[in-house]
């Protein structure tokens, strides 16, 4: 093993937090009891051999890092600020680990009575802040860090924090090792870690882990998300609250950019799996994938989807014309359809698709479409809504949300969709906003594409019922209510800024007071009009925040 190995110069933003105010954002929290450790005067010799060379300009906030050498070789000594750190059931395995994906726990011991570690110094730095090609990662990112956790879960150790500022670039610039097991745990013969959620980064931790389960799986989660990131150079849910990710993850795909490699979004998509119920039968191919098929992946070989492994539609059939294509498997014919989506109806309702499956032996498929056919005869619903259904029957993995040509990935992305144009003003789509309401296709889509989510469910009828009462009276305000449910963004885009809390909205308010009382005034009243009325979108905000007593009892005070 090469034994240089780095502490990361770069962002430190998701690392280890010194302040008790931050509970609320799953920081981890110091104990107030922590030591006023001084610096380490260089020449110090820990271990009787490491020479303290000098102090990383680095806050890790947990921790003091120093170079140190021995041997003409350069490590980092990692001095932690509590006496009780450092978990002696972890270090006592890491030290037995021998893996080149693994950075090697040398040393421990202690100076002024506070823990310290003996570990690698790696000269390139860590991968945080880095982009990649899908053939960087396929070929050396992957592999390098499923072969690391690998190590660490033979050893019953659960990593609990991977993400790019954990993982370091090795000197041969290829490679790439894991650090960092401050908060990792080891598992009792084998059983599932229950932990409280203190030192976890929520943007790369996986659903389970909000209700306090950590698993080997937890961190394959975190391997998804940390892929996603260093193939686009952001996190899927960067811009979003602990809450607010714990909420949709538990529900919904991860969404991909469009530009991204099929097989890459795909390899995201089975980290990131949601539903981990299946996760010890390994002959069901609907559970999360961890080592194994993260292994086949990289080699190439074809494995089902989590999602896609029950009523799966890609499969093989006889040949069918669409728009001069021939398609050979369901899924990508339905897709074609529900793309193309007024050719695709007169496809279904002029009959030709049904005798197409039952030819081709797909009696399932052709049922489905003699239903729906019988359907449109009785003329009780709309031919779209007749359509809509019967595409989400005969793909039944079908995650993206199409509705009369538009397609969106999911949920959240339809929702940051109409948030982007409710915020230009712009009122195109906002028949299209309707007929989703009054279809009820919400809480149809709700019922058959999220499990177990009935806080969704109840959400997607309230908006469903307010667009019922108030029609198009009050179509601004139900349109940002369904575009905040949806997106799951609570951001408020007033005067060019973007304001994510109250704090964050008051302090905007404050600096226009002290620069000018009638900046101040103007802006006061693009929130609250002369007549006492709010702006649609600020009141929206402030309901999607949860202050709806606070506006009920703003409101009395104004009838009062």
């Amino acid at each position: 093993m090469n034994n240089e190995t780095m502490i990361n110069p770069i962002s430190n933003s998701n690392s280890t937090i010194v302040n008790s105010e931050l509970q609320s954002n799953n920081a981890t929290v110091i104990n107030t009891e922590i030591s006023n450790l001084s610096n380490i005067a260089e020449g110090t010799t820990l271990c009787d051999k490491y020479t303290v060379l000098s102090k990383l300009d680095i806050n890790t906030g947990e921790a003091d890092l120093y170079i140190c050498d021995y041997d003409s070789k350069k490590f980092i000594a990692k001095i932690y600020r509590r006496k009780f750190a450092v978990k002696p059931e972890v270090t006592n395995i890491l030290k037995q680990i021998d893996s080149p994906y693994i950075a090697k726990l040398y040393e421990t011991g202690t100076i002024n009575g506070m823990p310290f570690e003996i570990l690698p110094y790696y000269k390139n730095g860590s991968i945080q802040g880095r982009k990649f090609t899908y053939e960087e990662l396929k070929n050396n990112i992957i592999p390098c860090i499923n072969a690391g956790l690998k190590a660490l879960h033979d050893k019953e150790i659960i990593h609990k924090d991977l993400k790019p500022s954990n993982i370091m670039l090795c000197d041969n610039g290829k490679d790439v090792a894991i650090i960092d097991f401050g908060i990792s745990s080891v598992r009792e013969s084998g059983n599932t870690v229950v932990m409280t959620r203190t030192g976890m980064t929520p943007e790369y931790s996986a659903p389970e882990t909000f209700r306090s389960l950590f698993l080997a799986e937890s961190d394959y989660y975190s391997l998804g998300v940390t892929v996603f990131e260093l193939f686009c150079g952001y996190t899927p849910y960067a811009h979003m609250s602990p809450d607010e990710i714990e909420k949709y993850t538990s529900v919904q795909r991860i969404p991909v950019p469009k530009d991204m490699p099929t097989e890459l979004a795909d390899f995201i998509n089975a980290l990131t799996y949601y539903d981990i119920t299946n996760r010890k039968n390994k002959d069901n191919p609907n559970r999360r994938w961890t080592y194994e098929e993260v292994r086949n992946w990289c080699a190439g070989k074809k494995q089902t989807i989590p999602g896609e492994g029950v009523g799966n539609s890609r499969v093989d059939m006889k040949p069918y014309n669409f728009n001069g294509k021939d398609f050979t498997d369901v899924h990508s014919l339905i897709v074609e359809l529900a793309t193309h989506w007024n050719d695709g109806k007169k496809e279904l309702f002029r009959g030709y698709l049904a005798p197409h499956f039952a030819n081709g032996s797909n009696q399932k498929c052709a049922r489905v479409c003699d239903d729906a056919e019988e359907e449109a005869r009785k003329g009780t619903k709309s031919d779209d809504l007749i359509f809509w259904a019967t595409i989400y029957k005969l793909a039944p993995e079908l995650k993206t949300f199409y509705w009369k040509g538009k397609s969106f990935e999911n949920l959240p992305a339809l929702g940051r969709s109409m948030l982007e144009k409710l915020w230009k003003n712009d009122k195109s789509d906002y028949a299209f906003y309707e007929s989703i309401l009054s279809e009820k296709l919400l809480t149809q889509y709700v019922e058959l594409r999220v499990a177990n989510n009935q806080e969704l469910k109840n959400a997607a009828k309230n908006i469903e019922a307010m667009q019922a009462v108030d029609g198009k009276s009050n179509a601004e305000k139900t349109f940002y209510m369904m575009a905040y449910m949806l997106s799951g963004q609570k951001i408020f885009n007033c005067n060019g800024n973007q304001f994510r809390t109250v704090g964050e909205l008051a302090e905007y308010m404050k600096g226009l007071l002290d620069e000018s009382y009638d900046a101040f005034q103007e802006f006061c009243h693009k929130l609250i009009d002369f007549k006492d009325n709010l702006n649609v979108q600020f009141e929206c905000w402030l309901l999607a925040l949860g202050k709806s007593e606070e506006l009920k009892k703003w409101k009395e005070s104004l009838r009062g």
